[in-house]
């Protein structure tokens, strides 16, 4: 319904011999079919992965044309809410480490207003949008180095210990969960 009424838009706009500016999404039929399937694709693998889906949203940002001081402030505006989300998840499950949370909270605040300014400062001197680009890309790159040596580390250490590398069922576990050590009972399924 919306890809109908974009390209509806996009078709109204080149009959009125509309100038897209270099900077404008322009909505073909092909382009409603490809972005939002890679968007949902950016989304499973976010979600399966565990980061937030601003980091694998900015580059399809940036090949669809938009401004990067736009992308920058979308993705971070789609991780505030993905780390908000996950962060209430964990304390509801009693998972939430508080003194490593704020620690890691004001680290966080700290480095993006240094960020922010210093990046701020180099863009407005020479300006050079690419440097917005570019930090973009070491960000998610050095992400998914440092995700890549924690997951060889965590394995190493799960092989050592002997303990199996299959996956492991999500509803086959012994181990109650800490929602079950709440509710008690309430949770127990009624067959065993």
């Amino acid at each position: 319904l919306i890809a109908k009424e974009l390209v509806s838009e996009h078709s109204t706009k080149v009959q009125v011999g509309y100038q897209y500016l270099r900077t404008d999404v322009v909505w073909t039929p092909k382009r409603v079919r490809y972005y939002p399937s890679l968007c949902v694709s950016a989304g499973v693998a976010a979600g399966l992965l565990g980061i937030g889906g601003g980091m694998l949203k900015g580059p399809i940002m940036l090949e669809m044309g938009l401004p990067p001081p736009v992308v920058s402030a979308t993705a971070a505006y789609m991780l505030l809410f993905t780390t908000f989300s996950t962060s209430i998840q964990f304390s509801i499950m009693g998972e939430m480490m508080y003194d490593y949370a704020i620690l890691l909270f004001f680290i966080g605040l700290a480095s993006a207003i240094f960020g922010q300014f210093v990046l701020g400062y180099f863009v407005a001197r020479y300006r050079k949008q690419y440097l917005i680009t570019m930090t973009i890309a070491a960000v998610i790159g050095c992400s998914a180095f440092f995700m890549g040596i924690s997951g060889i580390v965590r394995t190493m250490e799960k092989y050592r210990a002997g303990e199996s590398l299959w996956f492991k069922g999500l509803c086959a576990s012994k181990v109650p969960t800490r929602l079950q050590e709440i509710a008690g009972t309430q949770f127990e399924p009624a067959v065993p």
